[in-house]
């Protein structure tokens, strides 16, 4: 077929090809797919481009499968053939010709998502790299039938390539295009192929048969709707037939044509045909006389030359195939269900002696019917582990899919080869992405073990449910039952013991990570006894792993010392095991704990972790890495080479679908912004994330540390410390602590300032040193000095200035440093404020000036409201044993006292969680509306329980405190105007009063009598 025969009418399709080989050389790499039907023309137009990029471009191409034998990646493999590079320069992309990583070991999630972004940036670095000494064109054709890895990998090579000398041509039926591929489209420079016109096919009719009548070209056009290759193959058959401009006898369709042309064929050549078209695109000489098809190999030469000058077949040796995929597709339409038993059977058998066609002898066999079923059990099974070690874990999931369904249909199959497929298609699905598929098979694993009496599957059952991750609360609470029921059907006296230690591991750490209220000292026993029993298996790595669930019950704020002996171990027994990733780990939980007790080692236990996980070789290592280097430049002050590393880590951590990539960037960007570093973006913020409700806290931080005030209280809002999620550990409270200290309420100051009080002298670490958001004490004098207590606050920055500047963090004392002086500042300006009572009379002493009044109700209940530094007073508690006289007396019902009493419950069982929780300040503001409750049900009963009449003695209490604190006020401001200003702008009345003034105010407070 002539060049001109191919391309009639695709003259704006080669000029827009012709434009993208020149800017390609100019150095911008580029996309193309071409779409349309079968026989549109798409292969004539890559030939066309090949064409013209002539001898300077280096060419490779790749042909994409029609059906389930091909391997995974089989069109990337063809093009890194057609490279010529060797095994040395494709690096990690060698994977796709030879094997995975590593076939034999199981691998997880995780390391299978690193390995397949490994393998995709080698195989675009070979491209990129091919392309310094020359253009190179990459040719996808048939990409229709691409696997879905394929499509992600040109995908990803479509944006890698931009900035080089590469350019990628793709083509595919647009009517048969998965979803995957027509998502790629709408990133590409496009080019969808239609019929040709009348005019054009009055061209490509006369160029194939010479002039002919009108009529006939207006028929072929009508017939074909302008498919070249209808086209085509019409006018070859009618000229064949010598009768072509006879209306009768055009066919129907392009297959009665295709019919019509391989009837002429001999029946010998027919029949080899038949065996070539089920064994696949090209046509296989060995493979045709191993299964028969032909006597030997000089029968298959003769009668493929038949098929050659018949134009059913193309090329030579090695290199022959169908002509035309409508060929092949022709033929296995027209096949019996006998005879295609028959030839997949024969296929089959002769397939098994080579090695590596583990799903091609799958395919064919289970095309083979049920008398080959069993064999294409065991088939589908190596094939998926052909497809796990070249990391096609889609395809490797459609294959032990398809063994399982086999198994369930078949009687009498081993239910422990049933087991075992459940169990790796569930961890394929995990390798997938598809956690949820993965979850459903690892408990239809569990129940089938739990059948079959057998612990060991339900033991790996439950491990890989535990592997998964990112859980629901309905989910932990199923993995937890699985986790124990395993522990429980292990014998403990005979072991395996490694098997149990894990399952226990796992069972500690999920109990540890999976409640916010944990039950720590179970939890601590469960990681003991596996601790035990790996070290009486003397399996290093278990026992590293069990010591890691034994640091992870350890792990909260404050346990830093703790934990060290324990991560010491840790590191012994992972050296011991050889494991690099234990032992970074270790090293990483060592920096941890060391960091949050100050010690300087801790940046050299952090710098190793740094060093050990850039080495680990793969792509999750180098996260780990990059993230790290960003909390080591944030400590040393180097905000902006911080920030570079955290914005080059998520790139990355997002590239390799690495889970906790946006968590750590947050925290990493979050933890600059006291250091003058924009705040992440939180405008995607989800409502299902556990963080959620502090939205509000995080949209304020930025704003109080710029120190727009008025901005920073209103996205502050009527923020609760309630909302602050006990999850987040101290990042949380000291988060609060910079936004509260600018904007809070005393409140809200006081309740955060008595959560951090127990860890002054330590540092906030977040996690394995995600990030670090500097010593305690600088949140606490930050707090301290927003109440008016200078002379804490300037002991706080000190002790705080102190600890940064052992442990090297350049930045933070900086700023340790300035609230120093700032502090300081303030102090030098304040005077002595005293409000002391001796002998019925009042001292106050305010802004060097003293007065002295007599006691009153109203000077006490101010002394109260000051005393209380900020926090809330009830109007009942203000007026003690006098609540009982207050007001006249209204009727309370019967309804009413029973929703006092539901209330009084509901608080009692509040205060109690409150307690628990350790949330003194919360439970302290329940017990006053609990108390106040109980008067006013105890006010509202008369002799033996009878109901009184009361009036609204709350409202009353309000007005009778109001009353003589503002008649104190009055009285005050006769002897002391200033005193009686600060009061009126520092007092807050109400049903709960506080004492909240507009700036830091210390006063010295005694009551005698």
């Amino acid at each position: 077929m002539s060049a001109a025969e191919r391309l009639v009418g695709r003259d704006s399709a080669l000029a827009a090809i012709e434009s993208i080989l020149r800017d390609t050389l100019a150095g911008t790499g580029q996309f193309l797919l071409i779409g349309g039907e079968a026989g549109i023309g798409k292969t004539a137009l890559l030939a066309a481009a090949i064409e013209r990029a002539g001898s300077e471009w280096c060419v490779v191409r790749g042909l994409c499968w029609d059906g389930d034998g091909a391997p995974p990646y089989w069109p990337w493999t063809q093009v890194l053939r057609a490279t010529g590079l060797s095994i040395a320069e494709l690096d990690e992309a060698r994977w796709l010709l030879e094997t995975g990583p590593d076939s034999t070991q199981p691998m997880s999630a995780a390391a299978a998502t690193d390995a397949q972004f490994r393998m995709f940036d080698a195989v675009s670095r070979s491209l990129i790299g091919l392309a310094a000494d020359g253009p190179v064109l990459v040719v996808l054709d048939d990409l229709q039938w691409a696997d879905e890895p394929s499509v992600r990998l040109l995908g990803f090579l479509a944006r890698n390539v931009a900035t080089s000398r590469v350019l990628l041509i793709g083509a595919y039926r647009d009517t048969e295009a998965s979803t995957a591929l027509m998502g790629l489209a709408g990133r590409a420079q496009h080019l969808i192929l239609a019929g040709l016109g009348t005019d054009d096919v009055a061209t490509m009719l006369d160029v194939v048969a010479g002039p002919a009548p009108a009529s006939v070209s207006s028929q072929l056009w009508q017939r074909t709707g302008g498919n070249p290759f209808f086209v085509r193959e019409l006018v070859r058959l009618l000229v064949a037939q010598g009768q072509w401009q006879v209306k009768t006898n055009i066919p129907v369709s392009v297959s009665d044509t295709l019919r019509r042309r391989l009837a002429r064929l001999s029946t010998g050549c027919v029949r080899l045909l038949d065996w070539a078209a089920v064994a696949g695109r090209e046509i296989d000489t060995g493979l045709l006389v191993a299964s028969g098809a032909a006597v030997d190999e000089t029968e298959v030469l003769r009668l493929t030359d038949e098929a050659r000058r018949a134009g059913v077949v193309i090329g030579a040796g090695d290199e022959t195939r169908f002509a035309h995929d409508l060929y092949r597709e022709t033929i296995l339409a027209g096949l019996s269900s006998a005879t295609s038993v028959e030839i997949n059977l024969a296929l089959g058998c002769a397939l098994q002696q080579r090695r590596g066609n583990a799903a091609r002898v799958a395919a064919h066999l289970l095309a083979a019917g049920a008398s080959a079923q069993r064999k294409a059990v065991e088939y589908s099974i190596l094939a998926a582990r052909e497809a796990t070690a070249r990391l096609g874990h889609d395809d490797a999931c459609a294959h032990y899919l398809r063994a399982v369904r086999i198994i369930d249909s078949l009687n009498g199959y081993d239910p422990a080869i049933r087991i075992q497929t459940l169990l790796e298609l569930a961890a394929a699905y995990d390798r997938a992405g598809k956690s949820e598929l993965a979850r459903e098979r690892y408990l239809a694993a569990a129940d089938a073990g739990r059948r079959a009496g057998d612990a060991t599957a339900v033991a790996h059952a439950a491990l890989g449910l535990q592997a998964l991750g990112n859980r629901s609360g309905a989910q932990n609470a199923v993995l937890l039952e699985l986790l124990g029921e395993a522990a429980q059907r292990l014998d403990a006296r005979r072991g395996p013991f490694t098997l149990q230690s894990e399952v226990l591991a796992a069972l500690a750490r999920t109990m540890r990570h999976s409640s916010s209220r944990p039950d720590f000292g179970e939890i601590t026993r469960i990681a003991h006894e596996a601790a035990d029993l790996a070290a009486a298996a003397k399996d290093p790595r278990s026992l590293a792993v069990a010591m890691l669930a034994l640091h992870d019950s350890l792990w909260r704020p404050g346990s830093a010392r703790q934990r060290l002996p324990v991560v010491t171990e840790m590191l012994d027994v992972a050296t011991q095991s050889g494991d690099d990733e234990l032992v970074a780990n270790a090293h990483q939980l060592l920096a941890a704990a060391m960091l949050e007790l100050g010690d300087p080692a801790g940046r050299n236990e952090l710098l190793t972790y740094i060093t050990l996980s850039g080495k680990l070789g793969h792509a999750r290592g180098r996260w780990a890495a990059l993230t790290r280097q960003a909390t080591f430049a944030q400590i040393a002050g180097q905000a902006e080479e911080s920030a570079r590393f955290s914005d080059q880590a998520l790139e990355l951590g997002l590239a390799i679908g690495e889970p906790d990539a946006i968590g750590c960037f947050c925290t990493s960007r979050w933890s600059l912004v006291a250091l003058g570093v924009p705040e992440p973006d939180l405008d995607a913020m989800d409502t299902a994330d556990p963080l959620w409700p502090m939205f509000r806290l995080f949209a304020a931080w930025p704003l109080a540390v710029r120190g727009e005030l008025d901005a920073a209280a209103s996205a502050l809002g009527d923020f609760s410390v309630l909302d602050i999620s006990e999850w987040t550990g101290l990042e949380g409270l000291a988060a609060a602590a910079v936004v509260f200290a600018a904007v809070g309420s005393s409140a809200q100051r006081s309740w955060v300032y008595e959560q951090l009080s127990p860890y002054a002298g330590t540092h906030v670490v977040v996690g394995g040193c995600a990030s670090y958001h500097a010593a305690v004490d600088h949140h606490l004098g930050a707090l301290a000095a927003a109440l008016g207590n200078t002379k804490v606050a300037e002991e706080h920055f000190r002790t705080a200035l102190e600890m940064h500047q052992r442990l090297g963090a350049a930045g933070w004392a900086r700023l340790s440093e300035q609230a120093l002086s700032d502090v300081v500042t303030v102090a030098s300006h304040l005077t002595s404020c005293e409000f002391s009572l001796a002998n019925d009379l009042w001292r106050l002493s305010f802004r060097d000036k003293e007065v002295q009044m007599p006691d009153s109700k109203g000077l006490r209940d101010i002394s109260v409201l000051i005393c209380a530094r900020g926090a809330g007073v009830h109007v009942f508690t203000l007026l003690g044993n006098e609540f009982a006289g207050v007001g006249a007396d209204p009727v309370i019902d019967d309804t009413a006292k029973a929703q006092f009493k539901k209330r009084i419950r509901t608080l009692e069982e509040q205060i109690a969680d409150a307690e628990h929780a350790g949330h003194p300040a919360r439970s302290e503001q329940l017990r006053v509306e609990r108390d106040a409750l109980i008067h006013e049900l105890a006010a509202a009963a008369g002799l033996g329980g009878r109901t009184r009449r009361l009036g609204d003695q709350t409202e009353r209490a309000r007005k009778t405190v109001s009353a003589r604190v503002r008649d104190a006020v009055s009285k005050i401001d006769r002897m002391h105007p200033d005193l009686a200003d600060h009061l009126r702008g520092a007092l807050r009345m109400g049903t709960v009063c506080s004492y909240q003034p507009r700036e830091p105010t210390t006063w010295t407070l005694t009551r005698q009598g």
